[in-house]
């Protein structure tokens, strides 16, 4: 007798927000990135116009920044692209694009 095949499908989801642009709220760019500054923030402004700021930091390894401008509304913006800088530099080298997806939280405690 022949056993009866028995086939069974499955499928794993993860569900997630899509982000506009892929890149985040913050891509980083290393000094000899695959693309440069100004065609990356023509890029992020082709999907997400007047959304993105160009910082081009003073720095050895990284050439620029493109982050969301709302952020700065969020944080003092030297301070933010100091942190952006100094932790990108722990995982990146001078090709590399790094992609950050920032979350700010700020909380407040009150006695009244």
């Amino acid at each position: 007798m022949e056993k009866e095949r028995v086939k069974k499908e499955t499928i794993i989801m993860e569900l997630a927000t899509f982000e506009i642009p892929p890149a985040g709220d913050v891509l980083v760019l290393g000094k000899r990135a695959p693309i440069g500054p100004q065609a990356a923030k023509k890029m992020l402004d082709s999907v997400a116009p007047g959304q993105f700021e160009l910082v081009q930091p003073e720095d050895d390894l990284i050439d620029a920044i493109l982050i969301k401008s709302c952020l700065f509304s969020r944080a003092e913006k030297k301070r933010l692209i100091k942190a952006i800088v100094e932790e990108s530099k722990a995982i990146m080298d001078s090709q590399c694009m790094v992609g950050i997806k920032s979350e700010l939280i700020i909380k407040v405690e009150r006695e009244l």
